[in-house]
């Protein structure tokens, strides 16, 4: 210690006495484990103490060691579980806010854990429903979705039969369905505001006499919505079907997807892959050209080998 205020540290002298303690640590290893904490001697304790050199004091004269405790009182306490200690120290009270931290990180975990369940078993039970597949099922709708467009339906009562019931207002960040009810009045099913925007010209609805109100959103970029209306409980995308057929995809996209699965398929067999066999259909025809080291000799693929990358490599004769 520097000054008697000091929180850490030891008086002058004592570092010296416990860098003296601690050559007799190998010795007394093997009596201090049997040991019980009431056999336990104050020098042994003393030795036990965890340290480390003090950057801040190197070059002195009595080199000094900072310490994870600073008095005799908190080494018992280490040692001794019914000593109590008038005052923490600020390590104890470092090590208490750490295990609190620690409980609330585990009680935090533990929820996220749950909810986590929760919204598995919910997402099941949304992707068994043709209704809310990828999407999730409401009061009084249900919605679906692909990658490109949604799919909503709407509960209207048994007694609406006729589409001139029913008004659906369709913006390009909002939807509003409402139907008229016995007395002729307007009753409104759904209103608010879409999470993402839709193609407004390109949407259409239709009404399942007595069922529902059919409407389907083309969306205006192709991404997973996590809710179909702002502030409706949100669906975790992380767990829906995401996969696309392929007729969604351009000619380009299908086409290498068909080229993968064909060489995939040579691969299994044995045989060399589109690219592979290109490759070799030209040096079969360079093989005996004018100029070919190897004219006049019968095409043998066992002299070159062909890289993923097409990259010919010749192999040594």
């Amino acid at each position: 210690m520097k000054s008697r205020d000091d929180k850490l540290g030891f008086p002058p002298g004592v570092s010296l006495k416990m860098l003296t303690a601690v050559k007799d640590i190998a010795r007394k290893k093997k009596i201090c484990m049997k040991a019980s904490p009431a056999n336990v001697d104050d020098e042994t304790m003393e030795s036990h103490v965890a340290v480390k050199p003090d950057a801040s004091l190197e070059g002195s004269s009595d080199t000094a060691f900072v310490a994870e405790t600073n008095t005799n009182k908190q080494t018992q306490a280490a040692v001794n579980p019914e000593f109590i200690p008038h005052k923490p120290s600020d390590t104890q009270s470092t090590t208490a806010k750490a295990q609190a931290s620690g409980d609330q990180s585990a009680t935090k975990t533990d929820s996220k854990d749950t909810e986590d369940s929760h919204l598995t078993k919910q997402q099941a039970e949304f992707q068994s429903n043709p209704d809310s597949y990828n999407g999730a099922v409401r009061d009084n709708y249900s919605w679906a979705q692909s990658i490109t467009d949604l799919d909503v339906k709407v509960k209207v009562p048994s007694y609406i039969k006729k589409g001139r019931d029913v008004k659906v207002d369709i913006a390009k960040k909002h939807l509003k369905v409402s139907h008229k009810d016995d007395q002729g009045q307007w009753k409104v099913l759904v209103d608010g505001s879409l999470t993402w925007e839709v193609h407004k010209d390109e949407c259409i609805w239709t009404l399942n006499p007595g069922a529902n109100v059919q409407v389907t959103l083309e969306k205006r970029e192709e991404r997973w919505w996590e809710a179909l209306l702002d502030g409706e409980e949100k669906i975790s995308v992380r767990k829906i079907d995401a996969s696309r057929p392929m007729t969604d995809l351009d000619d380009e996209a299908q086409a290498k997807i068909e080229e993968m699965m064909y060489n995939d398929r040579r691969k299994k067999m044995g045989l060399p892959t589109s690219q592979e066999q290109k490759v070799q259909d030209i040096m079969k025809n360079a093989w005996d050209a004018e100029g070919s080291p190897f004219k006049g000799q019968a095409y043998d693929p066992s002299k070159f080998s062909v890289d993923p990358s097409g990259l010919i490599n010749m192999k040594p004769s």
